[in-house]
């Protein structure tokens, strides 16, 4: 299940003003997503006779599980249906979920179609996807995706204007320049882009394409983390953990973020928060509650958290106790 990765990049529809089915489809779709069963029947039964509006409101209460069962697959059978009809928020939707899924959903090849078909309509946020797929693939096509990145760029789309910001940023089919690399990694992070956050505040802090700044890179961490970003967040643990930046250390706050993090599947938080509580640092001491973060970051393939499970678990008493102390 994808949903809650999906949640900053799903498109959402807004009905034009005055479009009367159009705001009549959202206002069913905002009653159907807080279970109003006649409302979901309403709008199902428009999204059968063909309203494109309904198809993708019906894709994303599956998408998201709201008002409905939540199933990717059955969101992609929306979707489908809408962006065939021309729905560029629908495909772009569809590439999304068929890019980003596990399993039979994912498929890199109909994820490139949908956002192509979305981004030659315009869509600024696929012509971004689109540009970002192209110049990571392998043989290359940066002129391609160079020139997608450029569209969305100019449309004031964020994720564009990083993408293109880090080919700046490391001559890749661009002449090299770490300065308007820089400036267009930042402007991006200004307009909410949270991986943008997080590379500017990691260029603040090396004065790469920018003058050195330590503050404006934690501020940057900061803007990040809050934002969910895990790494961010993680970060934010050690500033605290240590005491670094001027910052003075706190364990708890430490913790915190490592907490924050970890429910992200961050292994080395989920390694770091066991060893918290297995020593009381920051948290209540509490071996049980220590075992079940390292079993998490064991899952994840946490090398050394992987030992302590194993060593913990041959070490259980008859009676079930754990051991007073991980080591």
């Amino acid at each position: 299940m994808i949903a809650l990765a999906l949640a900053l990049v799903l498109a959402a529809a807004t009905p034009s003003a005055g479009a009367q089915p159009e705001a009549e489809a959202a206002r069913l779709a905002e009653r159907a997503a807080r279970a109003d069963l006649a409302a979901a029947e309403e709008l199902e039964r428009r999204a059968m006779a063909g309203e494109v509006l309904a198809q993708h409101y019906m894709g994303m209460m599956a998408v998201s599980g709201r008002g409905t069962a939540q199933s990717d697959a059955r969101a992609v059978e929306w979707f489908q249906r809408a962006a065939e009809a021309g729905h560029a928020p629908s495909a772009h939707n569809l590439a999304v979920i068929r890019e980003r899924s596990t399993g039979a959903l994912r498929d890199r090849a109909e994820a490139l179609r949908w956002y192509r078909r979305a981004a030659e309509q315009g869509y600024a946020r696929s012509q971004a996807n689109l540009g970002r797929l192209l110049v990571r693939a392998e043989g290359g096509e940066l002129a391609q995706g160079r020139a997608w990145l450029e569209k969305a760029q100019a449309q004031g789309e964020p994720l564009g204007m990083l993408e293109l910001g880090l080919l700046y940023l490391d001559g890749k089919g661009v002449g090299r320049d770490e300065a308007r690399g820089a400036r267009l990694i930042e402007d991006a992070a200004a307009k909410g882009e949270r991986e943008a956050a997080y590379r500017v505040a990691l260029l603040y802090g090396n004065g790469r394409g920018v003058a050195k700044d330590d503050a404006a890179g934690l501020k940057w961490m900061r803007a990040a983390a809050d934002a969910g970003h895990a790494e961010a967040q993680f970060f934010l643990a050690a500033v605290h953990a240590r005491g670094l930046y001027g910052e003075r250390r706190d364990l708890i706050k430490a913790a915190e973020w490592l907490r924050r993090a970890g429910a992200q599947g961050h292994t080395e938080a989920q390694y770091e928060l066991g060893i918290a509580y297995s020593e009381g640092a920051g948290v209540p001491f509490d071996p049980a509650e220590a075992l079940g973060w390292l079993r998490e970051a064991a899952k994840g393939g946490h090398a050394d958290a992987a030992a302590i499970v194993r060593r913990i678990e041959s070490g259980f008493r008859p009676n079930g106790g754990l051991p007073a102390k991980l080591d």
